[in-house]
């Protein structure tokens, strides 16, 4: 018998982890949420959906008792309380959300129900960690790691360079959330938005990339004197986000106009944000560079190596999904087949760079990815001998 699968959320990504599992025809897959329209949607295109309040955490955690395995796609405000409620409810969980909260303070919890639960599961923070995570296993000592990431339209746009792959919300976090990273062995926070730098991509061409907050988890669990994460957007795109930020338009304390409470980031969102939303059949690509230097054969004198990944994708006309929603998508439904299967079963909460790291699945990760037609290369490269350590 099947093993049943509810996925929490019916918007861009969590709709396409519905028609990659009805796909591959492993798991019996229903999907919940809590607008009518998404629910009859989903249910045409021949997926059994529900329709429940996911802002509640007694209706979530009621809803999952019934199913094996639990997928979360909500957005990030929902993210540590839905998280809770389904550990609560004793259920596997695989989940994507980019909560602002740290959720390993639920680790404890998750071991004492037996729950096998990954989070941060997308492409980034996801296959960015697993291969982090891969590069700690096969060095003796990592010394340098990097994230450069970015989901772009392919068609350039004034005034913004820029339409939003997933929750636009989700998007201002980036521009707003002071970014943390590793320098000289010491966690620093930076500003968002900050330290520009133009990077060449072949075959997309020059993108601009700045400091963001996207190593979350791996800051704990990779000892490496210098780890940063970086988005891509278009150049001109950063310099525009910094005006807005710095006036105020990103701003979530409510602000008084001629005797009106107003919300600045409401206001933006209204006016701003459906200038983001993709076009029907609008194509999109996301870009993605990780890179590891370290030693390796330490024990023999060893080598500086440097071991990187290239993640190419791009909009399928097939299946109408946009790029940033299969790569942020199919990661998780991957991981979700693996702990449906027992292929990764870890009681707590995991982030992803422990299926790289620990339980070195990386090659089959990337191996399933392929498989739906998202591209991803890999290189190592002997930088010379290793420097004698102090």
């Amino acid at each position: 018998m099947k093993k049943k699968v509810v996925i929490l959320g019916g918007g861009m990504i969590g709709s396409a982890m519905a028609l990659d599992l009805k796909r591959s025809g492993a798991l019996d897959v229903t999907l919940a949420d809590v607008r009518e329209e998404t629910v009859s949607r989903l249910a045409k295109l021949g997926i059994a959906s529900v329709q429940a309040d996911l802002g509640n955490p007694a209706a979530v955690q009621a809803l999952v008792a019934g199913y094996d395995l639990v997928l979360g796609a909500l957005p990030s405000v929902l993210g540590l309380q839905t998280l809770r409620a389904v550990i609560e409810a004793g259920r596997d969980y695989v989940d994507i959300s980019f909560m602002p909260e740290d959720a390993t303070q639920l680790d404890e919890l998750a071991r004492e129900r037996g729950v096998t639960a990954v989070v941060d599961c997308g492409v980034s923070p996801g296959m960015s960690n697993i291969m982090i995570g891969h590069g700690a296993r096969a060095l003796d000592r990592v010394e340098r790691a990097e994230i450069l990431v970015g989901g772009l339209p392919v068609e350039r746009a004034w005034p913004f360079d820029y339409k939003a792959g997933f929750a636009p919300h989700d998007v201002i976090e980036e521009y707003v959330r002071p970014a943390r990273m590793v320098e000289n062995g010491r966690l620093v926070v930076k500003e968002a938005l900050s330290e520009p730098e133009l990077i060449h991509f072949p075959g997309v061409g020059t993108l601009e990339a700045f400091n963001t907050d996207g190593l979350r988890s791996l800051i704990r669990t990779i000892e490496a004197p210098f780890m940063k994460e970086k988005t891509l957007r278009y150049p001109g795109h950063i310099g525009l986000m910094r005006v807005l930020r710095d006036v105020g338009f990103f701003g979530k304390d409510p602000i008084q106009v001629k005797g009106q409470s107003v919300c600045p980031l409401d206001l933006t969102a209204t006016l701003m944000f459906p200038r983001w939303t993709f076009e029907e059949q609008e194509a999109d690509i996301t870009v993605m560079r990780v890179f590891v230097e370290g030693v390796r054969g330490a024990a023999r004198g060893g080598e500086r190596v440097r071991m990187s990944w290239d993640l190419y994708d791009a909009y399928d006309p097939a299946t109408k999904l946009r790029s940033m929603s299969r790569t942020t998508a199919f990661p998780a439904t991957i991981v979700a087949g693996f702990v449906a299967e027992g292929r990764y079963r870890n009681p707590g909460v995991n982030p992803p760079e422990l299926l790289g790291r620990d339980a070195g699945l990386l090659e089959p990760v990337i191996a399933a990815l392929a498989e739906r037609g998202v591209r991803c290369t890999s290189e190592v490269q002997v930088l010379g001998p290793a420097e004698p350590t102090r």
